[in-house]
């Protein structure tokens, strides 16, 4: 399934809401893995990078898979690095609370 950069961040943003709604705001990084893993291939039937849409979009993308594509990803997590954005901006996928992940803005292309 090849995704664009809008399909890429809906189902990133339906992913986090559907979250939220069944865990609450501030799920354990565990919790988050499983749900992610879940939602995933629940409503795709196959795996993708990283279990999240956006780095399967930055690796449909670029063509690589090896983690270091996060400067192509939609949205912006606030990291002054370009590699794994998502885990050390001001706001991570592993504890900061859902309401400000969704509340992240599109990277400006």
């Amino acid at each position: 399934m090849k995704l664009t950069r809008e399909e890429a961040i809906k189902l990133h943003k339906l992913m986090w809401l559907d979250m939220q709604d069944e865990l609450g705001d501030n799920p354990s990084r565990w919790q988050r893995e499983s749900f992610k893993a879940m939602w995933c291939n629940g409503h795709l039937g196959f795996e993708i990078e990283n279990n999240c849409f956006l780095c399967e979009y930055t690796s449909q993308k670029t063509g690589r898979h090896d983690g270091r594509n996060c400067e192509y990803c939609p949205i912006d997590w606030k990291s002054e690095g370009i590699f794994v954005a998502c885990e050390n901006g001001e706001v991570t996928w592993i504890d900061s609370p859902i309401s400000e992940i969704l509340a992240l803005e599109e990277r400006k292309v």
